[in-house]
């Protein structure tokens, strides 16, 4: 096979319901192999304690050729013979998934958990397999990787305009002010502001101890 930079990560949980094909002699003490390529099989250890409904939690990794697509993972689980059980037959049960299938879900790096149905060499199904399947690459950055710097391209913050604390200079430009007319007689009159200001403004100058043009040319 020639170097690739795809490596398989799989991690074998565990069965159910699996076919006893030891049931003449005792216990299933099955193991699972695993392989994209037959000459590059990896095993799991054997469980000799769950029978029928074994737990392995282990995880293999597994070379894969360059081409992703036209990749297949077998997955196969075998009682582990002993003396005496020559006449057993080893396969319980065999499944298959596309490793396009996961990249094309999930991408590269990144775990994607599946159920198999699992099948008798003579194509009957019996019993399901669980896995967590991840397919690598050196040349490819993980997906997350993707999206690590997308944070300062990411919309402003919301500003609650209600909480906002007002600018004097710009409160209401009206308010009821006390107005005395030319008898004396008190008003209410809703004044600009700015008005009221340059008013006083002219009251101040009015107010000086002579005409405006006396007070130019003191």
């Amino acid at each position: 096979m020639a170097s690739s930079s795809l490596e398989l990560k799989i991690k074998i949980s565990s069965a159910k319901d699996l076919k006893n094909v030891n049931w003449r002699h005792g216990s299933l003490k099955p193991f699972v192999s695993a392989w994209v390529e037959p000459n590059a099989k990896s095993s799991t250890k054997v469980d000799r304690d769950g029978d029928t409904s074994p737990s392995w939690n282990e995880t293999l990794h597994i070379p894969v050729p360059s081409v992703v697509g036209d990749s297949v993972l077998y997955l196969e689980i075998v009682h582990d013979k002993s003396d005496g059980e020559d006449d057993t037959k080893a396969i319980v049960g065999s499944a298959r998934l596309s490793l396009s299938d996961v990249v094309d879900h999930v991408g590269f790096g990144v775990e994607a958990f599946r159920t198999l149905e699992l099948r008798r060499p003579s194509g009957r199904p019996q019993g399901k397999i669980e896995v967590d399947i991840s397919v690598k690459d050196s040349l490819h950055l993980p997906s997350d990787r993707y999206y690590a710097y997308a944070a300062p391209y990411s919309a402003p913050p919301a500003v609650d305009c209600a909480a906002a604390v007002p600018d004097p200079r710009y409160n209401a430009q009206f308010e009821i002010v006390a107005a005395v007319d030319e008898t004396g007689a008190g008003t209410e009159k809703v004044l600009d502001v700015g008005a009221v200001a340059g008013a006083l403004d002219g009251l101040a100058i009015a107010g000086s101890s002579g005409p405006l043009e006396d007070n130019i040319h003191r």
